[in-house]
């Protein structure tokens, strides 16, 4: 990516924050839906951001106090990210990619459209390769820190996201909230759709709230957010895209419900 484009992403950043904390949000995030969630969680208040970008998705965690763990593979969001990060001493970065296998050298492809469309594929016509990475499971990474209790996974891994969750021992680990993304035109080409991965999470005897955004139509750009619905849910439009918030009980569903319907008065169009 050119300095100018850098500098540029930088400042955007810096006026989000600003923003952020004088307006609050700008547009509907999920991750902020699971803050409100498990704000007062008990639990061993441990997060795991698979890609993890600028940081801005985790700030709020690691301001209270939690573990956070944050991958992120793309060398120049990394530099951003351990920029955000440096004043946590309960953040660890690792630029490893998460998968279903560990230890496998991969391509990872970056994009001057986007700095948020880093990936294990080529889906865009911007995408060019830039280097390798190394993949690691959630399994050997839980198992290398000890990570017993896991409350809260957000995956964003620009189509992979499935093989993320393949890579976690279910016997042992269970967070308590996931989020995931789902986008055919990325995940159809690796052979995966958003109702496989619904389904993966329904037999993990997850609840699901689905997130649906208009369809994309440029990386890099402003995105319109659609409406929540609970699973089993059929998307509006096949070329939808979103979030799955998946919880595990049905308590926290119902909380998940009623916070759901504040953000959805507060962000519908």
């Amino acid at each position: 990516m050119k300095l100018k484009q850098r500098l540029k992403n930088i400042l955007g950043l810096k006026i989000w924050r600003f923003l952020k904390k004088l307006f609050g949000r700008l547009n509907l995030e999920e991750v902020d839906i699971v803050y409100e969630l498990l704000k007062n969680s008990k639990s061993s208040n441990i997060m795991i951001d698979v890609g993890a970008h600028y940081g801005t998705s985790l700030e709020p965690f690691a301001e209270d106090g939690w573990n956070v763990f944050a991958f992120e593979p793309d060398i120049k969001n990394r530099k951003i990210l351990n920029d955000t990060c440096k004043k946590y001493n309960n953040v660890t970065v690792d630029k490893r990619a998460v998968s279903n296998k560990d230890k496998e050298i991969l391509s990872f492809y970056t994009s001057d459209v986007s700095s948020g469309i880093s990936s294990l594929e080529s889906f865009h016509k911007s995408h060019k390769e830039t280097g390798l990475v190394e993949t690691v499971t959630l399994e050997s990474f839980m198992n290398e820190n000890k990570i017993k209790d896991l409350t809260f996974l957000k995956i964003d891994t620009e189509g992979h996201d499935l093989f993320v969750l393949e890579g976690i021992n279910w016997k042992k680990h269970k967070p308590e909230v996931v989020i995931c993304e789902f986008e055919d035109r990325k995940t159809k080409p690796l052979g995966y759709s958003f109702d496989d991965l619904a389904r993966y999470l329904t037999e993990k005897k997850y609840y699901l709230m689905i997130s649906e955004w208009y369809p994309m139509l440029e990386y890099g750009h402003n995105h319109k957010w659609r409406q929540f619905g609970k699973y089993p849910y059929k998307l509006i439009d096949k070329k939808g895209w979103g979030n799955i918030i998946a919880v595990k009980n049905e308590s926290l569903m119902k909380e998940l419900e009623q916070i759901s319907d504040l953000y959805a008065k507060k962000f519908r169009s």
